[in-house]
């Protein structure tokens, strides 16, 4: 069970839903081709069993119509004037003479006729000439009879049936069936006997054409005696059990076989001579009707049981196709909340457990999205207070972090920056300074220029910010800007001297923001420059200083960015630290309009 629950886990809902039921057909359709199977099967051999006894009844009729011929033919022998005299005599010419006509003209063309003295000696024979086929050969004399019951019919024993007996004797390289009786002269006495037969091919050949069926006869001790011409299928051996329960306890036997890519069964019966059994014969009954509509029967089972796992598998999607795609829908929301788009909502309008689930989701996004603006608020007033205390450490800054947050974020838009990106920059713009915090004031107080010593102290704010704020859960953007926003694009920047695209690319956005928003600031050591010639000196440094590519955004919207270094001195600077603004500093001059 750990390898099935392990991949059982790993299904889809989808998928979990369709199983079950696609297993359960599978089972239905096994136990009902199992259960069909087996009613075929005995279907199929009741069938068989109804044919092999039709069959069983064909040839016990043909065999009966030929001993009941051969005891009319033997009554008309018996019966002809002159004949018990002729016998009695040993008078074979006369005894001739009386019977070839009967022979020729009256009697069955493969009839075979022997007459016997009461000494049991052989009088006359007559039998079909097999080279000429309207013809009899007639012999005289001969050797001593031997037949079954011939002692019994020269007696003048009888049993239930009467004085005539039926029998199988061996006649040269053929079996003879026969029917022999007593010959009766005028006082009553026996004078001698004669017998009706016909070989067991003429019979079977006979039994061929009326009951149209192939046929072997075997003795009671499992010898084959005679078949139909032209059989073509094996006939299987009996055992000693099997060949005692068909001819003792007169049962049926069946055993199927298969030659030249026919189906049949073997049908084992006995043979009864004048209701004695002799033998058995084994019948071949046709099993190909019976396969064929087996066979075209398991067809239509498989055609059904198919049916119904494609039905089941149409239906097992629709229905989990109509459970996942909302749920499809809820995870990829979630996804969407998840990477911070707190206004994505579930779009979902169903009325059940999902729709339920949905709502639920939805709002507890709107709650999260309240309490997430409020954060951000909080937190964004607190980035404005440290950047609006760093700024007050220099009373030439006052609001720099928050004009390049404005600047930034105008050629964010026109690089095509998607609004979360941007807010990540407003927020790295207004921190960008913070590792000032660590230089001393005499450094950024410093009315002329910076010597080296404090150059590269001012250069190292960079890196302190980065290591303040490193510790912060926020936006990979952030960080970014802070530590890199003074390198340059020819490689000569600070901290690392990263050149080129190696540079991020919202801190070669920045960096243009920051140098246009400190060339249109008063220093100490300068008046401030116009947004033209700041624009230009800048645009004039693309492929050295600054990002070609986001220069041609500066020149693409440079109305758009005069525009806002005009009204950009109109900042939000928080009040505490407003009251530390430095003598000499007025809240109406003209380059810093404070709006409290």
């Amino acid at each position: 069970m750990g390898v099935v629950g392990y991949h059982w886990r790993r299904l889809s809902v989808g998928h979990k839903i369709v199983a079950p039921f696609v297993a359960l057909t599978l089972v239905v359709g096994l136990l009902v081709s199992a259960v069909a199977s087996q009613q075929l099967a005995a279907s199929g051999a009741q069938q068989l069993d109804l044919l092999a006894v039709r069959e069983q009844d064909n040839v016990n009729t043909v065999f009966n119509s030929i001993e009941e011929q051969q005891l009319a033919d033997l009554r008309l022998l018996e019966a002809t004037r002159g004949v018990a005299a002729a016998v009695g005599a040993g008078d074979a010419t006369t005894l001739s003479g009386l019977l070839l006509p009967l022979v020729a003209n009256h009697l069955p063309e493969q009839i075979e006729v022997i007459v016997i003295n009461a000494s049991g000696d052989r009088v006359l024979q007559l039998e079909a000439d097999a080279e000429h086929p309207d013809q009899c050969r007639c012999e005289t004399g001969g050797d001593k009879a031997s037949f079954d019951h011939l002692d019994d019919v020269l007696n003048g024993r009888a049993d239930t049936y009467g004085t005539r007996y039926a029998g199988l004797s061996r006649l040269g390289t053929t079996q003879l069936l026969y029917t022999i009786g007593p010959i009766i002269d005028a006082r009553g006495y026996i004078v001698g006997a004669v017998l009706v037969g016909e070989t067991l091919d003429q019979v079977l050949s006979l039994v061929q054409d009326r009951a149209h069926m192939q046929l072997a006869l075997f003795g009671s001790d499992g010898v084959s005696l005679a078949s139909t011409q032209g059989l073509d299928l094996p006939m299987p051996a009996l055992s000693v059990a099997e060949r005692g329960e068909v001819v003792q306890r007169s049962g049926t036997l069946s055993k199927r076989v298969t030659a030249i890519g026919h189906q049949a069964a073997i049908v084992y019966i006995p043979w009864v001579l004048r209701f004695e059994p002799r033998g058995y014969a084994a019948m071949v009954v046709p099993a190909d009707p019976i396969s064929s509509a087996q066979n075209l029967l398991v067809v239509v089972i498989l055609i059904v049981c198919l049916g119904a796992l494609a039905l089941t598998l149409l239906v097992g999607s629709i229905v989990a196709r109509s459970i996942t795609r909302p749920m499809q829908q809820l995870i990829k929301a979630t996804e969407e909340v998840a990477a911070g788009n707190l206004q994505h909502r579930a779009i979902i309008d169903r009325g059940d457990e999902i729709g339920h689930l949905a709502a639920s989701f939805n709002s507890m996004t709107g709650v999260l999205r309240e309490r997430t603006t409020g954060l951000e608020r909080l937190n964004d007033e607190m980035l404005v207070t440290l950047a609006a205390a760093v700024d007050a450490r220099d009373p030439y800054t006052h609001g720099h972090s928050m004009r390049v947050s404005i600047y930034a974020d105008a050629l964010a838009v026109g690089a095509g920056l998607n609004a979360l990106d941007r807010e990540a920059i407003k927020r790295g713009c207004i921190v960008h300074d913070i590792g000032k915090i660590g230089v001393s004031d005499s450094i950024l107080r410093k009315a002329g220029p910076l010597d080296d010593k404090e150059r590269d102290e001012m250069r190292q704010h960079p890196t302190l910010g980065h290591r303040l704020l490193s510790g912060m859960p926020w936006d990979r953007i952030v960080p970014d800007i802070v530590l890199h926003h003074h390198e340059r694009w020819d490689g000569n920047g600070y901290p690392a001297g990263l050149t080129g695209e190696a540079i991020p690319r919202v801190a070669r956005l920045v960096a243009i923001a920051d140098t246009l928003d400190a060339m249109t600031s008063r220093r100490t050591y300068r008046d401030a420059y116009s947004f033209r010639r700041a624009a230009d000196e800048i645009v004039a440094q693309a492929g050295r200083q600054f990002d070609p590519v986001l220069i041609a955004v500066l020149k693409t919207h440079r109305r758009e960015m005069a525009g806002l270094v005009a009204g950009a001195l109109q900042v939000w600077i928080p009040r505490v630290v407003r009251k530390r603004q430095p003598q000499g500093l007025a809240v109406n001059e003209p380059r810093l309009k404070v709006v409290s």
